[in-house]
């Protein structure tokens, strides 16, 4: 698994698992388009040198877009599209490395090291925070309250834009809708901010969101979270 193989050139790196891989390990059916993995601070530039030694190729143009010699070579309206789409990542971009495995027998190619001061969320450090996650190896995978609220607060830093809604679809669509939290799993979070998003986005207080008929598209924030 091409998972396994990252944890194995990051080791001893602890790294804590986001995005769709870590939806997928509590139940989610997503689409896996990226390994999205969250070192410690003052771990990152070393996990980053880590994959670098190791030959991954480092990526550093958009996650929306595409090695920009290959994209010169499509046409023009998929130029036009990728050029469209890549400010929508910019605060995922300024807040991450990124690379593709060194061979093209694993799928999917893509490894994300995101800084954990933009996700708010990092392999834990003591036994309290250990029970908020799942360990394999070197993996942390986060709970879905933890995930959740990591969603929010990231998603809560950008502008309206594709990025910021794929977050609100991860955290209502999926966490929400398809695996069932409380209505109330984010009253003790001490962000007003992330409370307030979250009970509007649920439609807490008027007649609450339907669950069943919840798709997976982008749910859009309340404005007074932007």
């Amino acid at each position: 698994m091409a998972l396994d193989y990252v944890a194995k050139t990051l080791h001893p790196i602890r790294v804590a698992v986001w995005g769709e891989e870590a939806m997928g390990f509590l139940g989610v059916p997503t689409i896996l388009n990226s390994y999205m993995l969250v070192p410690s601070e003052a771990d990152f530039d070393s996990a980053v040198k880590k994959l670098t030694d190791a030959n991954f190729l480092l990526a550093p143009w958009s996650y929306g877009s595409i090695d920009p010699e290959v994209l010169a070579k499509r046409s023009e309206i998929t130029q036009r599209v990728h050029r469209k789409a890549i400010p929508q990542y910019q605060m995922l971009d300024a807040h991450s490395a990124r690379f593709h495995l060194p061979t093209s027998n694993f799928h999917p190619e893509k490894v994300v090291l995101l800084r954990s001061s933009y996700v708010e969320m990092r392999p834990p450090t003591d036994t309290l925070s250990l029970q908020q996650f799942t360990c394999h190896e070197n993996l942390y995978y986060p709970d879905k309250l933890i995930l959740l609220e990591s969603f929010i607060k990231a998603l809560l830093k950008d502008s309206m834009n594709i990025w910021r809604s794929l977050l609100g679809c991860w955290a209502i669509s999926y966490v929400y809708c398809t695996l069932m939290v409380d209505d109330d799993v984010l009253d003790s979070c001490e962000d007003a901010k992330v409370r307030e998003w979250f009970n509007e986005a649920i439609k807490r207080g008027k007649g609450g969101l339907d669950r069943t008929t919840c798709t997976k598209r982008a749910i859009r924030g309340p404005s007074s979270a932007s």
